[in-house]
């Protein structure tokens, strides 16, 4: 197993792209946290589905944009499984409107979760990674994040940041045994990207992408469970796409 042990904890776990990283890599061995804000009930099947497959895991219930939510979820991790090895930042939110009727809450919100929220999980990990000298943290981006959206300037500008994020903390914390890598999907089949690919500019994208069809969470996942692994242990700093093409089309 390649994650064999390694605590993780996995922000907005309770669905899609979150729910599959937690059950990849608890499939490999991961003690995992399984972060919601809302849906205890989503979140407990997860933890059930985890332990259907062998593996171990509990939920927490955390807004990851409070810093003292995460702090009480980091202190469970520790006090249940007794340290942290890997995060993925993957809480966040999509909305999508035209630009010019965006107000200054949604602007905010939009930032205080996908944003604000990494800002907060990595800054209160890091300490716990580095005092062990290995960490891996993992951001979840978006395709938007580099080619901009029509219908989510906010989105779009929030995993902008992740991307940067990513690569700041990589040359900071890279020294001190800690990788921060991003994974940039495309499409996804999840109920968030069920809003966008409902929309004829989400037709449109799927028309673009030269594999052909959307990306499944899973696929995501594994992707995940390679940069938190050995396999991964020389990528920093990285973006990786998982698009099926569709940056060709750009």
């Amino acid at each position: 197993m390649r994650l064999n042990n390694k605590i993780t904890i996995v922000t907005g776990a309770s669905r899609g792209i979150g729910k599959a990283i937690a059950i990849e890599m608890a499939k490999e061995g991961a003690k995992v946290i399984v972060n919601y804000n809302n849906n205890k009930e989503k979140a407990m099947k997860v933890v059930m589905e985890i332990e259907d497959v062998k593996g171990t895991a509990i939920a927490v219930k955390a807004d990851v944009s409070k810093r003292d939510e995460v702090k009480k979820m980091i202190n469970i991790a520790i006090e249940n499984f007794g340290g942290i090895d890997i995060l993925v930042n993957n809480a966040g939110i999509l909305q999508q409107k035209p630009f010019e009727t965006i107000t200054d809450e949604e602007w905010d919100k939009m930032f205080e979760v996908n944003m604000k929220g990494s800002f907060i999980c990595s800054q209160e990990c890091i300490p716990y990674m580095a005092k062990n000298n290995f960490g891996r943290i993992i951001n979840i981006s978006s395709i938007g994040g580099q080619w901009g959206g029509n219908l989510a300037v906010h989105y779009s500008a929030t995993k902008a940041g992740i991307i940067s994020l990513t690569r700041s903390l990589a040359k900071i914390y890279s020294k001190d045994g800690i990788n921060t890598n991003c994974i940039s999907p495309g499409l996804v089949l999840t109920e968030m990207s069920a809003i966008e690919m409902a929309t004829e500019a989400g037709k449109e994208k799927l028309k673009n992408i030269p594999i052909n069809r959307p990306a499944t969470p899973d696929e995501i996942g594994r992707i995940a469970v390679f940069l938190a692994s050995e396999d991964g242990s020389y990528m920093t700093g990285q973006t990786l796409n998982a698009n099926g093409g569709m940056l060709f089309n750009v």
